[in-house]
């Protein structure tokens, strides 16, 4: 009997059932199954394999982990997002926006808000305000400048050519409003620099149409950093004028995003240094400073700088690339993100500031900020401003209980010129007769008072019930000298000495 293997009528199910497995099998096959995958389209970062357990959390973890990573998905989401933006002049995008005239926008829905004045936090940014004059009252007892600097968002500068489907509740205050109400009561030197940016920007494009939206471009920000050049023109005598003439300015071409991938097209200006002498150190500390985070951290050094001055910034992205507006014209800069809110005081201390700048972007206070950053309960060991004498100690006793870049042995501290750790640390706990209320310990060198104690250590030593204190120096700084290391008493105002050591590059103590 013969059989039909194959009836050629069959062909296109065939065909469909084949196509069909290829759908359900070749994705999985060519899933992506490498750790901390990013989406260039979406701009996030892709799930990770959970770790096993029997609950709905891990299931869910699972299903967003095959989402994330199941194949071809990167390429359906650029084919989608490119035909959208080209067919129907759509943005699918989670970050982005169509604005008016071709302009993009950020999309968050704080940032949205915002715009519409539905969402300026009054107490937050009270407490904000609160913050940098007790910053500004203690860099001001150590004779540092401070300045603070706040950067409008491109919906404030450009609101012409924000989605005109957004509406404003025009009877609300804004949040630059607000700020800048609190602020001229506040007795800290400020720059709100719309006004300016403002009436400037008939004769150029300072936030670009289509790229890095979410910050002004370099016109804009030398614009910006004239504003502060003028107040440190006032302070500081032998700080060149930040010049124009000193840079390059060139239009850099750009065919994507810089958050996301999506096509552009698009001319941007970039200033650079002309005589660009600095040497980047950022190596020097990162690895053992203390710190929330490192991000955005950098410090540079210009030997040939007219001056001995240090400025140290606390910034976020708005001024991430903006050393070169100082490099030319400081010994040494120092950019910190403004997240390490805790850490003001150790920075200062560490780094030997003449001036401070603090920087954060429009879009934070209202998104960001109040999420991460608390300053309700701020801490300052206050600068100590004592004739140098000191009393009969009482009992006052210290114990080390950790020391990291050199060694300590008795009343000698020992760094090895081997040792390339650059800053010196020495942790310990302090202990004294119960009359004499708070103690504040610090540390004076042959040209530095330094104190010991910082908001985020300060906090810890409040949580644990015990009173620390932690010394940290740059080696650099660290001649063959003495450290005097000595207590202050909150209730008597009297100085005790605890300890007078000798430093030593020898390596004896080993």
């Amino acid at each position: 009997m013969n059989r039909k293997i194959f009836d050629k009528d069959h062909i296109p199910q065939a065909v469909f059932a084949a196509v069909f497995l290829a759908l359900l099998i070749l994705p999985v096959i060519f899933m992506n199954f490498k750790k901390d995958q990013i989406s260039e389209y979406e701009n996030k970062k892709l799930e990770d394999w959970p770790e096993f357990e029997l609950s709905e959390d891990y299931m869910k973890a699972v299903y967003n982990y095959v989402n994330d990573r199941i194949g071809f998905r990167e390429g359906s989401i650029a084919v989608y997002t490119e035909a959208n933006n080209a067919l129907f002049g759509s943005m699918v995008n989670p970050l982005f926006m169509w604005g008016e005239e071709g302009h993009i926008y950020y999309k968050d829905k704080d940032y949205i808000a915002a715009y519409q004045r539905l969402n300026t936090d009054r107490q937050y940014i009270d407490s904000m305000v609160s913050f940098l004059e007790m910053t500004n009252d203690y860099l001001a007892s150590k004779d540092i400048k401070f300045l603070y600097f706040v950067c409008p968002d491109k919906k404030t500068i450009y609101p012409e050519y924000f989605p005109k489907t957004v509406n404003v509740n025009e009877e609300n205050q804004s949040v630059l409003d607000y700020l800048d109400g609190a602020m001229a009561d506040s007795g800290v030197e400020y720059i709100d620099p719309r006004d300016h940016l403002t009436a400037a920007k008939g004769n150029d494009l300072l936030y670009n149409k289509l790229y890095d939206v979410t910050h002004w471009n370099d016109r804009g920000a030398f614009i910006g950093h004239l504003l502060i050049d003028e107040k440190i023109q006032k302070w500081f005598d032998d700080v060149p004028r930040l010049d124009a003439a000193n840079f390059d300015l060139e239009n850099v071409h750009v065919d994507s995003l810089d958050n996301a991938k999506f096509s552009i097209d698009e001319d941007i200006p970039l200033f650079s240094l002309r005589d660009d002498q600095m040497a980047d150190y950022t190596e020097l500390l990162k690895p053992v400073m203390e710190c929330e985070t490192d991000t955005f951290y950098t410090h540079h050094i210009n030997q040939a700088a007219p001056n001995n001055r240090r400025l140290l910034v606390f910034t976020d992205s708005y001024f991430q690339s903006y050393q070169k507006f100082y490099d030319d014209r400081f010994r040494e800069v120092y950019f910190v993100h403004r997240q390490n809110y805790d850490y003001v005081q150790y920075f200062v201390n560490l780094t030997f500031p003449d001036m401070v700048i603090f920087e954060t972007a429009e879009r934070s206070i209202s998104s960001e900020m109040p999420l991460t950053s608390d300053f309700s309960d701020y801490y300052y060991e206050p600068a100590y401003k004592g004739d140098g004498t000191f009393a009969a100690n009482p009992g006052i006793t210290y114990d080390i209980t950790d020391v990291a870049g050199g060694r300590v042995d008795g009343a000698n501290i020992y760094l090895d010129p081997n040792d390339t750790t650059a800053i010196f640390r020495m942790d310990a706990v302090v202990s004294a007769p119960e009359s004499l209320g708070k103690i504040d310990v610090y540390a004076v060198t042959d040209d530095e008072c330094i104190e010991t104690d910082y908001c985020k250590l300060h906090r810890q030593s409040e949580e644990e019930g015990i009173d620390r204190f932690s010394l940290s120096i740059q080696r650099r700084f660290m001649a063959q000298q003495e450290i005097r290391l000595f207590a202050v008493s909150e209730e008597t105002h009297k100085a005790y000495l605890l300890e007078t050591f000798e430093v030593r590059y020898d390596g004896q103590g080993d």
